[in-house]
Formats: C-alpha cells, structure tokens, sequence
C-alpha cells in the first residue's frame, strides 16, 4: 500500500501547477487595488506626512501582514501611486513632439492639456509636492525621471531638448535648463490646476510667459 501511494502522491503533486493559481493572482491583484484605493481616499484628506499605515489599513479593511505583503514602506505605497500617472505624464509630452510648428497658440493648448493632467490626477498633485518636501529619496526620482524625458524629447529631436541630448558642455548647459524649464512647467501647471492659488490673470500671465520661454528653447535648432 504505502509503496504504491507513494508514487500516486508524486505524481499528483507533479499535476499541480506551479506558482500561484489565476485566482490567488486575482486575489492578489484585488488587494493591491484595495490598498492603493484606500491610500487615495486617505491621501485626498490627510498630510502624506500625518497619514499612517494604520489609517489605510483600516480604510482597506486588511492586516498589517497583507499590507506588507505588498509594500514595503508608506513610501512604497506613495510611489506605486506615482507611477501609475507617469504613462499619462509621458504620454502628453509625446504629443509636444509630434508638434509641428510649435508656435504660441499649439504650446498654449498643449500647456493646458498638461494642466488638465493635474487636475485630472486630483490628489496625486497634492501628493507629489509633499513627497518631494518630505522625502528627499522622491526628489531624486523626480530629477532622473526628468532625465528621462528629456532624453526622450533629444531622442525625438525636439529643439533645445536635442542640444540636451547630445551631450559635452554645452549640451550640459542645455541639460540645466531643460530640467529649469520642465520644473517651472510642473510648478505653473499645478498653481493653475488648484483653485484660489492664482486669479485669472496671474493664472494667463503665468501661462503665457511660460510658453513663451518653452517656444524659444524648442525652437532652437541643432
């Protein structure tokens, strides 16, 4: 008896499919989505800084353990949040270098999709700044990921980005104020995006002077 179980049981268990099943996955997949839900609710009306993992936890309806099992730190949680937006991010800087003439009326109608973004994206604005004065790690991320972009604007060939992009002294000064010109962008897109920051002419002036500073570093040829 034990002599012919033995080999049933070793061939069963070579039956079974290795790893997690479709519906552990699902499951996992169910949590993740819970807790970043959950992060979202309570990002929306606490301080990234005064918002713990006891609060999301509670607001998830899971462990400490499961919470854990997924993130390892708050920080995690917040940048799981973070680049889930990045695609959208990338995605309208895609545009800007599909443009053609890139004239002040194209940059003014690009800005204002890039600022709907923002608004679009709701709290994750609000969380992003804080990360960046809260957690000095998070304004190293921020600077390589506008490394990235502007690579991937020089790669495209778009004006002052491609000078950034090819590199030596000069391209270094170009790199400068590439990285100058997507930190007032990020900046003028969030003051517009929030309510009672600027008045309606600050919020134009802003925009227009901004545009204005983009159009003449795109412009610029190789």
């Amino acid at each position: 008896m034990n002599g012919s179980a033995g080999p049933a049981r070793a061939a069963a268990g070579r039956g079974r499919p290795g790893g997690r099943t479709a519906f552990q996955e699902e499951k996992r997949r169910q949590t993740r989505s819970a807790i970043l839900t959950a992060a979202g609710d309570v990002f929306s009306a606490t301080p990234y800084v005064y918002a713990t993992i006891d609060d999301i936890i509670r607001a998830a309806g899971v462990s400490r353990a499961t919470f854990y099992m997924h993130f390892e730190s708050k920080l995690a949680l917040a940048l799981a949040i973070y680049d889930g937006i990045t695609a959208d991010w990338m995605e309208v800087f895609d545009q800007l270098a599909a443009m053609k003439a890139h004239d002040a009326a194209e940059l003014t109608a690009w800005t204002a999709a890039l600022a709907a973004l923002y608004v679009n994206h709701g709290f994750v604005t609000s969380l992003v700044v804080q990360l960046e004065i809260f957690e000095p790690s998070f304004r190293q991320r921020l600077r390589n990921d506008r490394d990235r972009l502007i690579d991937r604007l020089g790669e495209a060939g778009v004006g002052g980005f491609a000078h950034a992009f090819a590199g030596g002294e000069a391209g270094f000064t170009q790199r400068v104020r590439a990285h100058l010109i997507l930190r007032r962008l990020d900046q003028v897109c969030s003051d517009v995006s929030q309510p009672d920051v600027l008045t309606e002419p600050e919020a134009a002036a802003f925009v227009s002077l901004t545009v204005d500073e983009l159009g003449q570093f795109i412009r610029q040829r190789r």
